[in-house]
């Protein structure tokens, strides 16, 4: 699903800053893959290469076997939405919009008019069919971020990315939402790959990739 090789980004400066030295890995389709390592050792930075929010200094990134990095801005932009989920560590939400809004809101680019349905049938998903008229104010930490997943599962991505997704939530919360994970993972066959810093993740997994001052360190 994901294959790449002898990735570079080089952060320019007064004194330029090299966060990856030539990163090469692949991921297979319906994997579970942890990105870990210390503050600073390239996780969010490799992530955001491989999620198209970012544009590496060189290297290839073949994502379901499309070249990304050849694409155009506009090109690029419409394959994140189509192929790509994401779930950050601020959730991210709309606070005007009600749970099932800010879930079925990404695919109205596509004029999809079963959105809504398929909204519904996602928070059901991850365990908030009651509250899909609930606005972010009104719900926890735990609650938004479920949210976050439903909304990155809308358009049925190829792989789904999450950076630190558990980073603000209490530890209950937290298995709640690797539990989540491990269950798309299973009986939806999604893809996954997540950055995380807490040893106990690896338990959920299929397998650790560990960063080391922007290069792979083990697997």
């Amino acid at each position: 699903m994901i294959k790449v090789k002898n990735l570079i980004k080089t952060y320019q400066g007064e004194v330029p800053t090299q966060a990856l030295k030539g990163v090469t890995l692949e991921i297979k389709e319906g994997e579970f893959v942890a990105l870990m390592g210390r503050s600073g050792s390239g996780k969010s930075t490799l992530l955001h290469q491989l999620g198209l929010l970012d544009t590496p200094t060189s290297g290839s990134v073949f994502v379901n076997d499309v070249d990304v990095l050849k694409l155009s801005d506009e090109e690029r932009t419409r394959f994140r939405l189509q192929h790509l989920g994401y779930v950050f560590q601020e959730y991210a939400l709309i606070v005007e919009f009600t749970a099932l809004e800010n879930v079925y809101f990404p695919a109205m680019a596509f004029g999809d008019n079963l959105a809504k349905k398929r909204a519904a049938h996602l928070l059901d998903l991850v365990g908030l069919g009651d509250r899909m008229n609930h606005y972010p104010s009104e719900m926890s930490g735990g609650e938004q971020q479920r949210v976050a997943i439903a909304r990155s599962l809308i358009n049925n991505p190829k792989v789904l990315y999450a950076d630190e997704p558990t980073a603000n939530l209490d530890t209950v919360s937290s298995e709640v939402v690797f539990k989540l994970f491990q269950k798309l993972n299973k009986e939806l066959k999604q893809t996954i790959l997540v950055v995380t810093h807490e040893p106990e993740d690896k338990k959920y997994v299929d397998r650790v990739i560990w960063l080391k001052d922007g290069l792979i360190k083990e697997e």
